[in-house]
């Protein structure tokens, strides 16, 4: 019987999907039957050869699902409505696990009684990169820095988790629709599922390293994550009841105080050719997304079409 579902939502990254499928199969450790599946949010199936062929010679189930609606939102309601298993973990189609990963987070599920339970990601960047710099591995790192087995009050994404699925799921569509191309929908869930008092429990031992390819270090990129980030901090504030318009308020004061501040000082530096200034311009974009967050002022980072492949984050990649 099948206890642990790896759902991994794929979007024209056949490189990065194999790298992920052939990660999953070489764990150790596990002492429970575990299936991988597949998501396809690609209306041109270019995630079918690679899953079809890594399957055949697979001691572990992989199933394929085509989901040709776009956006993460319904790959992701897709996976969960596919998955068999008590236990489900979303992995992205750029991540790669180590051979520990998932025995760990099962031993720290169980152990801690925990209903979800989120691990480290660290970033991967093209080799001899000079723009990759310690402020773009802080950008790509999510490392809570605690022990394993300490709770966690908040966390921003679901690559790198695994969730109870009775207790955590309900309803068709556990991620919102509405967010499928700007993204966000993982924030706000995580959000809904700790008002409803549901535990959240960190596994440093359960590591993924995360390919960022060189488009994705370009500033104007950082720049609109930073934005985006700063827009789902005030959003979630509203869309997640009870609302705390409060904290919105007060986000959007801050995000004023930052836009002027960082804002300034970081025009300053660019202009004197300083290579701190990125950084600084960094906090005055997240600033301005805390103030201009209103779902009409959000852009969309997926696409929304089929069209060549693409570097950057797709449709139905994960995180923030």
């Amino acid at each position: 019987m099948i206890e642990t579902s790896i759902v991994i939502p794929s979007y024209r990254r056949p490189d990065g999907l194999a790298r992920a499928l052939n990660g999953c199969l070489a764990q150790r450790g596990v002492d429970s039957p575990f299936e991988i599946v597949v998501v396809d949010n690609d209306p041109d199936g270019s995630a079918e050869p690679v899953t079809a062929a890594i399957a055949m010679t697979s001691a572990v189930p992989i199933r394929y699902v085509a989901e040709r609606r776009p956006g993460i939102s319904h790959a992701r309601n897709t996976g969960v409505a596919a998955a068999l298993g008590r236990y489900l973990v979303f992995l992205d189609d750029d991540e790669e696990p180590g051979p520990g990963w998932l025995a760990a987070f099962l031993g720290t599920i169980r152990h801690c009684g925990a209903d979800l339970v989120v691990g480290p990601v660290y970033p991967l960047f093209p080799a001899a990169n000079p723009a990759a710099d310690a402020y773009r591995h802080r950008r790509y790192t999510r490392d809570a820095r605690v022990p394993t087995g300490t709770a966690l009050a908040r966390w921003a994404g679901i690559g790198n988790t695994i969730l109870d699925k009775e207790r955590c799921f309900s309803g068709d569509e556990p991620f919102d629709p509405a967010l499928g191309l700007s993204g966000g929908e993982d924030t706000v869930f995580l959000r809904r599922l700790l008002r409803t008092g549901r535990t959240l429990v960190w596994c440093a031992e359960a590591a993924v390293q995360e390919t960022v390819p060189a488009d994705r270090l370009d500033a104007r990129y950082l720049l609109k994550r930073a934005f985006r980030g700063g827009q789902s901090a005030t959003f979630i504030c509203i869309a997640v009841k009870p609302s705390e318009p409060a904290r919105a308020l007060w986000l959007m004061f801050a995000g004023s105080a930052q836009v002027v501040v960082y804002g300034s000082a970081a025009l300053t530096l660019k202009l004197l050719n300083r290579g701190r200034w990125l950084p600084l311009m960094d906090k005055a974009a997240a600033g301005l997304g805390k103030v201009l967050w209103h779902p009409r002022l959000q852009p969309q980072l997926y696409r929304r079409t089929a069209g060549p492949p693409a570097a950057g984050r797709p449709a139905s990649a994960a995180g923030n």
